[in-house]
């Protein structure tokens, strides 16, 4: 999780081991300090519903220009789906249309994680 607000990390290493697939926000200012998280719990262990509406509405009332979203694999391998490619630029897409920039999406499980920016996925 190089690169993000030290404030942050402790915020996604919560849903990094969590049983059940969670989704947060981070929403970001301009310098890339963090404005505010916002956690989505799902009950299932290996899906959750993106809500892009709750994702928009948040980081508009933060005033935010950018946002990292990131999600947890409790299975332990962080290797992205062919869902989550969608769903990331699904999101990026509705944020964009709005000024807001989609940072990055990890993928957490346990110690490890992927980053899609890193990977030139986004």
């Amino acid at each position: 999780m190089h690169g993000l607000d030290p404030l942050i990390v402790p915020h996604l290493l919560t849903i990094a081991r969590a049983t059940t697939e969670s989704l947060a926000f981070v929403f970001l200012n301009e310098a890339g300090a963090a404005m505010g998280v916002h956690h989505i719990p799902s009950t299932a262990i290996s899906s959750i519903d993106v809500p892009l509406r709750t994702a928009v509405a948040v980081a508009m009332a933060h005033e935010s220009r950018r946002v990292v979203m990131a999600h947890n694999h409790p299975s332990g391998d962080p290797e992205p789906s062919p869902e989550d490619l969608r769903t990331t630029r699904r999101v990026a897409g509705a944020l964009d249309t709005l000024g807001i920039r989609l940072v990055d999406h990890l993928v957490l499980a346990g110690n490890a994680s992927v980053s899609f920016r890193a990977r030139g996925l986004l």
